[in-house]
């Protein structure tokens, strides 16, 4: 997890799949759904020049074919300052959980935990998950 500008976490992720803002334009363009993003656009989100609305910040991760969470960041004092979870299982996983009452209160309370109690807690989860792993495939 990484905090972070939005403009500048998409930036980095356009950069590395090596594609220019008139590349995601094009791909916008030809996707049609809804209303294009302007290259233009994009760098303006990406330099800071301007924010970007939910629908088109959406958009644009889905030219970038990027499995994503925002977590807002508006508490922090600076409202464009995002925390940015991008792996495929945490991105596909964490909205399920956050619609879990008692998952998001052991979340709160594991907030001020130390490293140390995290990483018991953490192991306590692996072997449970591993153990209903393990009678799953000994019923089949």
């Amino acid at each position: 997890m990484e905090k972070l500008p939005l403009g500048v976490y998409l930036k980095r992720v356009r950069d590395s799949r090596h594609l220019s803002t008139h590349d995601l334009e094009k791909r916008s363009k030809e996707i049609g759904e809804g209303k294009s993003v302007t290259a233009g656009q994009i760098s303006r989100i990406e330099t800071g020049k301007t924010d970007a609305g939910f629908k088109t910040i959406q958009k644009i991760v889905e030219l970038l074919d990027v499995p994503i969470v925002f977590i807002l960041g508006g508490g922090e004092g600076n409202i464009d300052t995002v925390t940015i979870v991008s792996t495929d299982e945490i991105a596909q996983t964490l909205p399920e959980a956050l619609s879990r009452e008692k998952l998001v209160e052991l979340l709160a309370l594991c907030v001020k935990f130390t490293d140390e109690q995290l990483d018991a807690i953490l192991g306590v989860t692996r072997v449970i998950r591993d153990l209903k792993r393990s009678a799953k495939d000994n019923d089949n």
